[in-house]
């Protein structure tokens, strides 16, 4: 193309090009004379792969880079134990907050009666 927009955004697998899965939308306008392209790699992502995208611009003096590895099996782990620690605390924050609204309920109506 002709250097306005990036014409070369590139998906890679362990250095490798992956043309495959690559999707891309249309040119997209921002509303401020800006434009963007989104371009996703669909994949089974396996341990070990190391995805990196590439963009090249005119205005870039050299491409860009991002890397991305899938999380390992330890690290999806710790997150889940952490998201489910979480879930049981606010379980067990309600239930304590129920309990103890409804003893000052029952306090209030004793000290009403007596």
């Amino acid at each position: 193309h002709d250097g306005i927009y990036p014409s070369e955004i590139e998906w890679f697998r362990n250095g490798q090009g992956e043309t495959a899965g690559a999707v891309s939308t249309e040119l997209l306008q921002n509303g401020d004379w800006t434009f963007q392209i989104l371009v996703m790699l669909e994949t089974a992502p396996r341990h070990g792969d190391v995805y990196t995208c590439q963009v090249e611009h005119a205005s870039l003096g050299s491409p860009v880079t991002v890397q991305w590895e899938p999380q390992s099996d330890s690290a999806r782990s710790k997150m889940l134990t952490g998201i489910g620690g979480f879930v049981l605390g606010l379980i067990f924050l309600a239930l304590g907050l129920l309990v103890y609204l409804k003893n000052k309920v029952v306090m209030e109506v004793h000290a009403a009666v007596t």
